[in-house]
């Protein structure tokens, strides 16, 4: 079963500053933070945006609903279950930090619950900084940490430009099995999705 919010909250205030400690520049002043947003988080966002020349340069600008953000965040959560790298990447917490705020956003998706679109912002910060932290760490060199990026783009272009009928589809079917949030659809589509990521990762080394 899914943890209590405060369970959460614990967790995420022992992982936050290590996943702080991967951003590739230095360390902002300290922020007021955002209503409900926590300080760290809010850093990264200040961040994020000081990368951006406007905000199309947003990984998610283009996405036509929230359920297109949504089913992004579900396809990267799906692609990138820990037993698929070989490498220390399955044990970094920024990405391991990013799956946890993941599923819970689509456990409370599917629950229609209050904390939802707190939870979504959460995961937009996170994946948007994805990218930028593994290309500017200790990271880049490792072979999983390209995949990890590809993966990211993968899962953002290809889920806001699919047909409205699949889109609806994918969504549809994220459901539980065994009290575990489940996209069974999303992942009879991996070789699929995989041949992408690859092109993706060919395209990153030109």
């Amino acid at each position: 079963m899914a943890k209590s919010r405060e369970e959460l909250m614990e967790v995420r205030k022992q992982m936050l500053p290590t996943a702080t400690a991967f951003s590739p520049r230095d360390s902002l002043s300290k922020l007021s933070s955002p209503l409900g947003l926590p300080k760290e988080l809010a850093e990264m966002e200040q961040k994020l945006h000081e990368t951006w020349s406007s905000e199309e340069d947003s990984l998610f600008y283009y996405h036509r609903t929230e359920d297109r953000i949504v089913l992004s965040h579900a396809m990267f959560w799906t692609m990138t279950q820990p037993q698929f790298f070989k490498s220390k990447m399955r044990k970094e917490k920024f990405f391991l930090l990013l799956r946890q705020y993941e599923e819970e956003m689509l456990d409370a998706f599917l629950q229609d619950d209050d904390y939802f679109s707190e939870l979504l912002h959460y995961c937009n910060i996170l994946y948007e900084m994805l990218p930028t932290i593994l290309m500017a760490s200790h990271l880049r060199t490792e072979k999983d940490a390209r995949k990890l990026a590809a993966i990211a783009m993968v899962a953002a272009g290809y889920a806001g430009d699919m047909d409205e009928e699949l889109a609806n589809e994918l969504l549809d079917d994220i459901d539980y099995l065994f009290d575990k949030v489940k996209c069974r659809k999303i992942e009879l589509m991996m070789p699929k999705l995989m041949t992408m990521v690859e092109s993706e990762m060919e395209r990153m080394r030109r």
